[in-house]
């Protein structure tokens, strides 16, 4: 499958099945799963390989909200290893904000929507992170944030949507040489927190 071995297709299979919700129905027959749980497989197909190009037609229809929030996640991680990913949704809230472009059907024709404005809305959380000396801020980090303000010499505050902060703090863990991750809080006009 895609290349991969036995192995590691199994493995991959099964940890995308299991982030999704579905490893119960590993061994079920697709003609007896239920459109929720179809869609969860089928979704896991397209993410086994870890595509360079991830190409999802309506993909959150018939999710639950954490397949959804995972999907969410998914798509953050593989444009955060560089990949790219394109997507169809009736939602115009889908993803708000993460695109770097937006296009609508109209009279027939693609056109391109403006995708400057607001910070996205929903829960967002800050990362404070320190890195090395002299380090920059990793381009793979640049690209998980929706804000990043310098606040001394190789310290950032970065402001994240929520589902994205996982993709970001394994990003600055994962970078050579590794960033020390300072704290992480939800970002203080999050309904809900406190100030």
């Amino acid at each position: 499958m895609h290349g991969l071995s036995r192995t590691a297709a199994a493995r991959a299979a099964g940890e995308w099945l299991e982030r999704l919700g579905a490893a119960a129905y590993a061994d079920t027959p697709m003609a007896r799963l239920s459109k929720g749980s179809s869609q969860k497989v089928a979704v896991a197909q397209a993410l086994v390989a870890e595509p360079e190009l991830l190409v999802l037609d309506e993909a959150w229809t018939g999710l639950d909200t954490v397949a959804r929030a995972e999907l969410e996640r998914a798509v953050a991680e593989r444009t955060a290893a560089g990949g790219s990913v394109v997507f169809v949704d009736h939602d115009p809230r889908r993803l708000a904000g993460l695109p770097d472009a937006t296009y609508a059907v109209r009279d027939g024709c693609l056109v391109p929507c403006d995708v400057a404005g607001p910070l996205p809305s929903g829960p967002h959380v800050t990362v404070e992170a320190q890195g090395p000396p002299g380090g920059r801020l990793p381009g793979d980090v640049r690209r998980a944030v929706t804000s990043a303000e310098e606040t001394a010499p190789g310290s950032y505050r970065l402001t994240v949507p929520a589902p994205r902060s996982d993709v970001l703090l394994r990003a600055l863990l994962a970078a050579r040489p590794p960033w020390h991750v300072v704290s992480v809080a939800p970002r203080a006009d999050t309904p809900g927190s406190s100030r």
